[in-house]
């Protein structure tokens, strides 16, 4: 079997990282090699976003900047995603270009600025409401004690859904939008059925 490359994206609190945990446990237990990475990665760059995002002036970092630190961020994350490709593992990706198209850029920029990265297999955008992500953040800071990150404010989260939820028709991804607002088991479910087209 090829090996695959498989994304997870949407806004804050949709159950990303949960899912892409559950989809690497079932692939593993079907006895497939997988690679787990996630941006911002544990690069250089990727530690200056995450420093960036939790500073109480982050809203005064310039658009440019952001987009800088995450292409850079994503350039380097990429090395290790093609060398694992390149070794026969499913790479499972927690958030990628579609992230920066939806928070960062316009429409009428979105192809040209993902069309400089190797395209996933199959990409799932989790949606949920923005309120119910900024609920589940809230949840997941009471319990790790960790600052809330610049971006997860109810009306960016809004902005940002809508765009989301548009993605398909501006590029030719293979792009799966999956309802996460239900019980974490039957969205599993539906990403399962996904996936095992593909595997």
């Amino acid at each position: 079997m090829k090996p695959l490359f498989i994304v997870f994206d949407g806004i804050d609190g949709n159950g990303k990282s949960t899912q892409a945990n559950k989809l690497k446990e079932w692939l593993e237990a079907k006895g497939i090699a997988v690679f787990a990475t996630s941006e911002p990665s544990h690069s250089e760059y990727g530690k200056q976003i995450d420093e960036l995002l939790r500073k109480k002036d982050a809203a005064k970092v310039p658009e440019k900047k952001w987009i800088e630190l995450f292409t850079l961020d994503r350039v380097e994350n990429l090395k290790e995603i093609g060398d694992a490709l390149k070794n026969g593992k499913t790479v499972i990706c927690d958030r990628y270009y579609y992230s920066t198209l939806a928070y960062q850029l316009g429409e009428n920029e979105w192809q040209s600025y993902a069309a400089q990265f190797l395209m996933p297999d199959v990409t799932f955008i989790l949606d949920v409401p923005a309120e119910t992500g900024i609920e589940r953040t809230k949840e997941k800071y009471e319990l790790t004690g960790e600052k809330k990150a610049y971006f997860e404010k109810l009306e960016i989260l809004k902005k940002v859904r809508k765009k989301f939820l548009i993605l398909p028709r501006y590029l030719k991804d293979n792009i799966k939008i999956i309802d996460s607002a239900r019980p974490v088991d039957a969205v599993f479910e539906d990403i399962k059925k996904e996936a095992s087209l593909l595997v």
